[in-house]
Formats: C-alpha cells, structure tokens, sequence
C-alpha cells in the first residue's frame, strides 16, 4: 500500500506541473486498462482504478468535446462481467 501511495503521488506531483498533463495521464491509464482486461490480470485492475479516478478528480478540466470520459465508460463497462470483487470497483467508478 505504501508503494503505491508513492507512485500516485509521484504521478500527482509530475502532472499538476501542467494541467494539460492529466488528460495525457488519463488516456494513458485508459491504454493500461484496456491491456489488463485482455490480459486479464487481476492484480493492476484496483491500481489503475485508484489512478483513474484522482486523475479524473484533479484534471482542472476536460476540453469541449473531448471523449476520455465516454472512452472510459466503454472501457470499464466491460469490467462489469468480471467476477467480485473487481466488478464491484467499476460498478461504484462508473
């Protein structure tokens, strides 16, 4: 737990030096999730949601127009049939 409260807040610390870079984040994490869910590895499925979700809570904002958030909710639609608990984390993030 404490790794990981070190690489988000690694992460936090890089991005909030331009706002810009949490929307590159947040596409990024979009591309790790996809590549989870074919390789279906269970053990990166909570990290990348605990990523996604402060990167989508402290992006300032999200351009007009843009489709992370709908690129999202497409891809972590498909978590749903995943098996408890890891469905249970896309059902509260979606």
């Amino acid at each position: 737990a404490a790794g990981l409260c070190l690489n988000c807040w690694s992460l936090q610390e890089l991005v909030s030096r331009d706002a810009g870079n949490y929307l590159i984040l947040v596409e990024k994490i979009l591309g790790k999730a996809k590549e989870v869910q074919e390789k279906c590895d269970y053990d990166l499925v909570t990290p990348l949601a605990l990523l996604f979700y402060y990167a989508v809570l402290y992006a300032p904002h999200f351009p007009p127009g843009s489709d992370l958030l709908l690129k999202a909710a497409s891809i972590y639609h498909s978590f749903l049939t995943w098996p408890v608990p890891y469905c249970d984390i896309f059902r509260e993030l979606l």
